[in-house]
């Protein structure tokens, strides 16, 4: 009798292991056509994200489109791009696009206004560093992630109201505490990579054998990603008809003749991208904005225009100029706080005027070199 009982037990167990190791999407390709890395193609993607960031009290809307297949994500709004990609445009350049691959990098699509060819469709490429840390967060290689999985507490978490029952992993990275709120259920998705989505997402529980929605990802500095929803489209975005900007289009000529200043240009550039804080949005803005400025400096000398370079005095003016836009927001914030409600109408006024005669003055000074 107990002979057959452990039978049967052994039995049940094998169906269970079964049943998890065959649940029709853990572990099964993608069967979604991957993305191609050209300038000139259609971009595909089946699923669509949506969420929130949150840093400093600030609610960013965000979305993404996602490949399945390779991991490759489309952004639309340039706000989203410019987080996950650094600056996305110059110069008066318009943003359409951008695409990011965790393995290859990202092109940027957008539009400009050239004063000798006209309307212009150009695309950016970037390397992956600057893509990848952003789309493949360290915990979704498995290693790393079984190793935070393993060690984390877990408490249960609020319902989601689409993902439903809930756990609160929280744990050390890199010596660093993070919380991660991950869905009991299974994701019905199937995928080659170990993680799908911006930092929310889709990811490969090894340890459960199915896929998981992360929907809730905290930072120790403050930042917050919450997923929203996570679902099947077909989008594809038309990527045909654009120029890339590379080395072939420069002004040799005028590179050769312009080293040090390029040296210099491209110093400042790291400079300001080692030094962005991403979790203070007043801070990012001026990163951009200097970011920007160095743009130029570097696109008048490639055109074969370094007279064009803005000069460090109007630059100190651009800059003197956000860094007052961004104290008046400040202080029609504070006047809204103590319920100043004229005092707040006035400054928002003024900050109003403040807002067009930068606008103004950017184009002036970055636009027409």
């Amino acid at each position: 009798m107990r002979t057959l009982k452990n039978i049967l037990i052994i039995f049940l167990l094998s169906l269970y292991n079964t049943s998890l190791a065959q649940d029709g999407y853990y572990g099964k390709p993608s069967n979604y056509p991957p993305n191609e890395f050209k300038v000139n193609t259609g971009y595909n993607f089946d699923y669509k994200m949506t969420g929130i960031m949150t840093f400093r009290g600030k609610r960013i809307p965000l979305v993404f489109y996602v490949n399945s297949a390779d991991g490759s994500m489309g952004v639309t709004d340039d706000d989203a791009a410019f987080m996950i990609a650094g600056p996305v445009a110059s110069r008066g350049e318009k943003f359409n696009f951008a695409v990011l691959f965790p393995d290859k990098g990202y092109r940027i699509y957008a539009t400009m206004q050239d004063p000798e060819e006209g309307v212009q469709k150009i695309c950016y490429t970037g390397n992956r560093s600057l893509s990848a840390p952003a789309m493949q967060l360290e915990f979704a290689h498995a290693e790393t992630f079984h190793r935070f999985m393993q060690t984390a507490t877990k408490r249960p978490a609020r319902n989601h109201p689409v993902f439903g029952p809930q756990t609160l992993y929280t744990g050390q990275m890199n010596g660093k505490t993070f919380k991660v709120t991950i869905s009991k259920r299974s994701a019905r998705v199937k995928m080659n990579p170990l993680h799908i989505g911006y930092i929310c997402g889709v990811f490969a529980d090894d340890d459960r054998k199915k896929n998981r929605y992360i929907t809730k990802f905290e930072m120790p500095n403050g930042v917050k990603i919450e997923m929203h929803s996570f679902s099947k489209v077909n989008f594809i975005w038309n990527a045909h008809g654009y120029r890339e900007v590379e080395q072939s289009v420069y002004n040799v000529e005028s590179m050769a003749d312009n080293q040090e200043r390029l040296k210099e240009i491209s110093e400042n550039m790291n400079r300001i991208t080692r030094n962005m804080d991403y979790s203070n949005p007043d801070a990012v803005q001026m990163s951009g904005l200097k970011m920007a400025i160095e743009t130029q400096r570097f696109n008048a000398i490639k055109t074969g225009h370094p007279e064009r370079q803005i000069s460090e005095a109007d630059a100190g003016v651009l800059i003197n100029r956000k860094a007052r836009i961004i104290d008046k927001r400040k202080e029609c914030k504070r006047l809204k706080e103590m319920g100043d409600r004229r005092g707040e109408a006035m400054c928002k006024r003024q900050l109003r005027r403040m807002e067009t005669e930068f606008e103004e003055l950017r184009k002036r000074y970055l636009d027409m070199h």
